[in-house]
């Protein structure tokens, strides 16, 4: 990419697309297309096809998505696979339509099955069952894959995927039932460190009175 080239990512105010944006703006890239969900709803077809054609970017960073713990995704089972599964197609088509340089998808480590041979590999995709918490989100980030594997077979797309796993960092969610397990597990020991600093400082307060009583 060169530094003035027209960049929209997809899911910009995400944790990986936040991050994704940072590193490019650090290494001089500025001439981005952000949207919104409320500027933007990825899941209508008209609407992103016409973001495509108005603003023609070059590149595609295809970093949004419904995310979520496995509470979540076990509740939400039908949002989970009909919004990644529209939220993707749309992108992905309208960089083929619009002729977009280089498209990158990104997937998920819980596309590989559930008791897939460890350390994972490529091969072992659609090898097996999925694990069945999750399932739809699996389901639609292997829709993806797919999907960007078969542009690229059949149109020639420079359209490629990567598979980012156990992130955590800035701009993370720590809800206590919708988070994946590493901010989940960062929210409970802050939480678990406030709630012994109120305990301290409850026990402190009180020695200190008490010594007030002693010593008068």
């Amino acid at each position: 990419m060169e530094l003035e080239s027209k960049i929209y990512i997809a899911g910009h105010r995400g944790m990986v697309g936040s991050a994704i944006l940072r590193n490019l703006r650090n290494k001089g890239y500025t001439n981005f297309l952000l949207k919104t969900s409320h500027e933007l709803d990825l899941r209508d077809q008209k609407s992103v096809n016409d973001l495509f054609k108005e603003y023609q970017p070059e590149y595609v960073f295809l970093a949004a998505a419904k995310v979520g713990g496995i509470i979540a995704n076990n509740s939400y089972r039908a949002e989970f696979l009909y919004d990644n599964l529209m939220m993707e197609s749309n992108i992905i088509n309208s960089a083929h339509q619009s002729k977009v340089k280089k498209l990158l998808f990104l997937g998920s480590s819980c596309i590989y099955p559930k008791f897939a041979a460890q350390p994972l590999k490529e091969e072992s995709l659609l090898s097996d069952y999925l694990e069945q918490t999750n399932e739809p989100y699996a389901i639609a980030k292997i829709a993806g894959i797919k999907l960007t594997e078969a542009y690229r077979d059949q149109y020639d797309c420079n359209f490629i995927s990567a598979m980012p796993t156990n992130l955590y960092g800035t701009g993370d969610n720590y809800h206590p039932q919708n988070s994946h397990v590493i901010p989940g597990m960062i929210h409970k020991f802050y939480k678990a460190i406030q709630e012994n600093k109120s305990e301290v400082e409850l026990w402190e307060r009180k020695s200190n009175a008490n010594s007030c009583i002693l010593t008068t």
